[in-house]
């Protein structure tokens, strides 16, 4: 792996596509290579307060550890790609929205006197879901089946996919603010001492809610949309 100061000076979602298991790195400190991706790893690290060569020196034992067929993207067809997406994270986020919301419903009702901040949560994963389950549909119905077309069949996009990739990631970056905002009124996700099973399973889950979709968010900024502009550059 390449030295704490050349590591350090890579964009971060390099790092994370050359270097897959830095992601559990990067959720472990909330270090976002998803939308924050184009910052270096320490202007990343300098924005969460942590020092770079610490971080360096667990990705790199992450490496030394990890096992064999570690998935990396990059090397994938773009249409492979976005019906992964699709078929993981969509499937994914579709599941869960209902399961959250009825776990949220559940612990506003039961600790909300004691607990107010929980409807702030409630109300903030509305506002994410929503915006995920239009975005979502955007992506499954237009812009996805123009990138299996351009790059299955060799058709012209009917639109300079330009346009709606950029849409795609402005409200990437409005779901991932959504999500941090969850982050800190969850204080990191710690419930309160004594919390009910019920209470710790919302947290985790909203945990794990995140992880996902920071990973997903990453696929497509990163990956997918990286790869559909340099194809478009060729027929443009």
């Amino acid at each position: 792996m390449q030295a704490t100061s050349e590591l350090g000076d890579q964009r971060v979602s390099d790092v994370a596509l050359e270097h897959p298991n830095a992601i559990r790195v990067f959720n472990k400190y909330n270090i976002d290579y998803c939308c924050g991706g184009k910052n270096t790893l320490r202007e990343a690290c300098e924005k969460a307060g942590l020092s770079t060569d610490p971080i360096v020196q667990e990705i790199r034992l992450t490496e030394q550890t990890s096992m064999p067929g570690t998935i990396r993207f990059h090397t994938w067809d773009a249409s492979l790609l976005a019906n992964f997406i699709i078929q993981h994270h969509h499937s994914y986020v579709k599941q869960s929205i209902p399961e959250l919301k009825s776990l949220l419903e559940k612990v506003c009702t039961v600790h909300g006197k004691n607990h107010p901040v929980l409807f702030s949560v409630k109300e903030t994963f509305n506002e994410l879901a929503n915006e995920l389950t239009q975005h979502m549909e955007k992506e499954e119905v237009i812009l996805f089946p123009e990138v299996e077309n351009l790059f299955e069949a060799g058709l012209r996009p009917i639109i300079n996919l330009n346009a709606p990739m950029a849409v795609m990631e402005d409200e990437h970056e409005t779901a991932g603010n959504l999500v941090k905002s969850i982050r800190q009124l969850t204080n990191n996700y710690t419930p309160p001492a004594g919390a009910c099973p019920t209470f710790n399973v919302t947290y985790k889950r909203l945990q794990e809610f995140e992880q996902d979709l920071m990973q997903h968010i990453h696929l497509e900024n990163n990956v997918l949309f990286d790869k559909v502009r340099k194809k478009m550059k060729t027929i443009l």
